[in-house]
């Protein structure tokens, strides 16, 4: 007979096994309803996964279930970084790859021929872009809607003529006298600032007061103030800031939201703040009624006088006309003073270039150091270096089209590819903008390469994109061109820009670019002629 205790033992010895084996029972059931539940979801993620492998399309396989580029969503990497693992490992080998934004899947253009064919020759086919998709489930947002940019088929043609005719070349040939004002009052507000901080000026917030200044007075007829009161708040610039950042980083936001875009109409997501809504609604309205006051006696060739003739003759609402007025600020004031942030970085950093600018310049002013139109817009290094500078910062890193209608391409001698309807093509230009095969020492600021005006024929071949090409290409195009040359003209004719001792970084932005960060603290030393 045993001991009892040895009995106790024995019996406790059991009891522990049961429980045990009941946990482990109870995990493997928990570990196998949770699979199951996960299930849907793995599948709803990958059942794309062999789409372009069925149809031929050397496929990028996707890392993760988070898709070929996991930055989009896990904000660890900017797309472009995710972009370029691609491009290198499939560049020169196929003219497209195939991969996946999340679960959805999208052509990667690897071949700039191919995308001419896209943006130019076969515009028919791919007539949208990828924001004009998003805006459908922006429901309430009323003045995205109105922007070309956001819009797509039949409506976006109208938006964009009605709207570009208020900034092609002869308006603003006309309504040159606001660039020449803006820019003498840059010059003002520059001096003072060079002189009250030992000729070190931070860039980024004198390249914004500078677009800020010059857009208020074209679009709404008014100074805003940024350069000549420059101690006072300004709720312009404010608001325009606000609104043009809500926008940029809204986009990467719709773009996360791919994975289950029904999300978008839950959370009610929206480009354009309300309350910014609100501001150049009044503010419009305001400077509409000022200009009517005043009758003939103010007779300016301004993008507001553009408007009142759009609400004559084409019978434009108020909402039609703040559209319009906010297409226009998102091309004059963000992108474009960006541009010319990078433009003054990169000239500070070329003594030789930012020398041989200087003289062409000289050279073309007046007594009085004026300028006209024709010769700012004619002036091949001024325009040399702008276009280096745009194919380096790439401020607009990818464009992503819609096929609208089904098309084929290309891919070998022996291979088309069918693309349906609805499927979605990204064009790199980041990549081509860098790649060493078409830019010998990417990295370096050399406007020389575009002699003889070779930047046109490189926008023929796909090589350099900074606008895109086609019907669809940038509409505010010469409006920027001439706000970047014309700010230039006056700084670089004026002051020697030198870099200062601080580190200035360059880095991914919200999602999409790779760009100036924080404070550009520059030197600007006055040039004695």
């Amino acid at each position: 007979m045993p001991h009892p205790r040895h009995q106790l033992r024995s019996s406790g010895w059991g009891c522990t096994h049961v429980k045990r084996g009941n946990m482990y029972l109870i995990i493997t059931v928990g570990l196998l309803i949770l699979h199951i539940a996960l299930l849907p979801i793995y599948l709803y993620l990958t059942w794309h996964h062999k789409y372009w492998r069925k149809r031929g399309l050397i496929t990028a396989r996707p890392l993760t279930l988070l898709g070929t580029y996991p930055g989009i969503l896990t904000r660890s990497r900017n797309l472009v970084q995710d972009v370029q693992k691609v491009y290198n490992k499939y560049k020169g080998k196929h003219r497209a790859v195939g991969v996946f934004v999340t679960r959805q899947p999208q052509i990667l253009v690897l071949d700039p021929l191919l995308a001419h064919e896209v943006l130019v020759t076969n515009f028919r086919c791919y007539r949208d872009s990828l924001p004009s998709d998003y805006i459908k489930h922006a429901r309430s947002d009323k003045y995205a809607r109105r922007n070309p940019f956001w819009a797509s088929g039949e409506t976006w043609r109208i938006l964009r003529s009605d709207g570009q005719a208020g900034i092609c070349t002869h308006r603003l040939k006309q309504a040159y006298s606001i660039w020449e004002h803006s820019g003498k009052k840059l010059m003002e507000y520059l001096t003072e600032q060079v002189s009250l901080h030992n000729n070190v000026v931070e860039a980024r917030d004198l390249c914004f007061r500078y677009t800020a200044d010059v857009m208020a007075d074209f679009i709404w007829g008014i100074d805003v103030g940024t350069l000549t009161r420059p101690g006072e708040r300004n709720k312009i610039q404010e608001m325009a800031s606000k609104w043009t950042n809500y926008a940029f980083y809204m986009l990467s936001i719709f773009m996360a939201s791919i994975v289950a875009p029904i999300s978008r109409l839950i959370l009610r997501l929206r480009f354009y703040p309300k309350d910014t809504d609100d501001f150049f609604s009044n503010l419009t309205h305001e400077s509409i009624q000022l200009r009517l006051s005043a009758g003939d006696s103010c007779n300016r060739n301004d993008y507001l006088s553009h408007l009142l003739e759009l609400r004559e003759l084409k019978n434009a609402s108020h909402d039609d006309l703040v559209g319009h007025a906010l297409t226009v600020m998102l091309d004059g004031y963000d992108t474009t003073g960006a541009a010319l942030l990078h433009a003054l970085y990169y000239l500070s950093g070329n003594s030789q270039a930012q020398q041989k600018l200087r003289n062409e310049l000289l050279q073309n002013l007046n007594s009085d150091k004026s300028i006209s139109y024709e010769q700012l817009c004619g002036l091949p290094y001024l325009e040399q270096c702008v276009y280096e500078s745009l194919r380096l910062s790439s401020l607009i890193p990818q464009y992503t089209k819609i096929c609208t209608r089904p098309t084929n391409i290309l891919l070998n001698p022996q291979k088309i590819l069918e693309v349906e309807e609805g499927m979605t093509i990204m064009i790199p230009n980041y990549q081509f903008h860098h790649d060493k095969q078409y830019f010998p020492e990417p990295e370096a600021f050399r406007p020389e390469r575009f002699d003889g005006g070779l930047h046109h024929e490189l926008i023929k071949l796909g090589h350099l994109l900074p606008f895109s090409d086609g019907p669809r290409i940038c509409m505010g195009r010469h409006l920027a061109l001439l706000t970047l040359k014309s700010a230039l003209l006056h700084i670089i004719s004026e002051f020697q820009v030198v870099r200062g001792r601080e580190k200035i970084r360059v880095g991914g932005d919200s999602g999409f670019g790779i760009v100036l960060q924080g404070d550009v603290k520059l030197e600007f030393r006055q040039f004695v002629r």
